[in-house]
């Protein structure tokens, strides 16, 4: 016969069973009637232009300077395919708890990138991108929809849910984005080449004085004259645009300057548009990458290593600088390149 022992252990166990089996019951219960669509979004406004951002979301090899995937796991070990930009480049990535891979589907230059994305748990994500110009810069949405399967979501569950565990990242991630894309913007360099031959040649311009904080506004608006009247008269650029400093008198905080254009003859022209020539002289190159904020620091150090290189400007004469990559051709400061041109003896 069973103890009253063995019999109330028995009958606690068959107990505890029952209770197992119903939680069983209960959980398969709720995971089925658990939605499998998801969506979430983040968004942050970056003080940069949306084709800088573009540019850095767009390949995939700068993601190593802000993934809040690597920040997480710095052991994570990264690869690439044939290409890591654009529609087709791929981003695989395996850490010491999930591996997965990236793929861009589609793009629309500074607007819009989609992606697809695995963490290797059974189903394939879509990942979205939005950039969308405001006042205060670019605002960037980051999202990701998809459809968990009835496995999934006991994992998910598990781990209190998709979005709760997704959401963090992803705003990490647009903060990390931000530092680096400020970072980005901030990078400047001045390169002294030495003595160089300039040839020379002739130029269309108009000249202005201004207070120095006003040089920028009225470059801004002369040169856009100049263009338009060579369109007007079929005058084809010989180079790129460049400025001839004539007077700089910063105790008066005042200057006086030209917007030039080469050509490649001389021109007859109006009083609105005059030509010029810039005679072929002996000149003193300084290469400088980065924002026109740091152009004040450029020409000091020009001036400082025209002189440890032993040489001697010529008094009186005009130094000038050609925007050989400028605004118009780059949004991002960190690639403007500017030369310049001191005339020496």
């Amino acid at each position: 016969m069973i103890s009253n022992a063995k019999f109330s252990l028995l009958k606690y166990l068959k107990y505890f069973v029952f209770l197992l089996l119903a939680a069983v019951i209960a959980v398969a219960i709720y995971g089925a009637v658990l939605k499998s669509d998801y969506e979430f979004q983040r968004s942050r406004i970056i003080k940069a232009p949306a084709e800088v951002i573009f540019e850095q979301v767009n390949d995939f090899k700068t993601w190593e300077n802000w993934s809040p995937w690597l920040e997480k796991d710095p052991t994570m070990v990264t690869s690439y395919k044939d290409t890591a930009s654009g529609v087709g480049a791929t981003y695989n990535w395996k850490g010491k708890d999930e591996s997965g891979f990236i793929k861009t589907i589609s793009t629309t230059p500074n607007k819009e990138i989609m992606q697809q994305i695995d963490f290797g748990k059974g189903h394939v994500a879509e990942v979205y991108w939005n950039f969308n110009e405001v006042d205060e810069g670019t605002e960037v949405t980051w999202g990701m929809r998809g459809k968990i399967s009835f496995g999934e979501k006991f994992y998910w569950l598990l781990k209190g849910g998709i979005e709760k565990n997704m959401i963090p990242i992803y705003d990490s991630g647009l903060q990390l984005l931000e530092q680096h894309i400020i970072t980005e913007l901030e990078k400047h360099s001045f390169e002294a080449i030495g003595a160089v031959d300039y040839g020379g040649g002739f130029y269309l311009y108009q000249t202005v004085s201004c207070q120095i904080q006003e040089i920028e506004q009225k470059m801004n608006e002369m040169f856009p004259v100049i263009v338009a009247y060579m369109a007007k008269n079929n005058i084809e650029a010989s180079g790129k645009p460049f400025t001839l400093n004539h007077k700089w008198d910063e105790q008066n905080n005042t200057a006086m300057f030209s917007a030039c254009i080469p050509v490649k003859e001389r021109v007859i022209t109006t009083a609105e548009v005059l030509t010029g020539y810039l005679k072929p002289q002996r000149t003193f190159k300084t290469i400088f990458k980065g924002d026109y904020k740091f152009a004040n620091e450029a020409w000091e150090t020009a001036y400082a290593e025209l002189v440890a290189q032993g040489f001697t400007e010529i008094p009186g004469a005009e130094p000038f600088e050609f925007y050989v990559v400028a605004p118009n051709d780059s949004k991002n400061p960190a690639k403007w390149v500017t030369e310049i041109y001191i005339p020496i003896k």
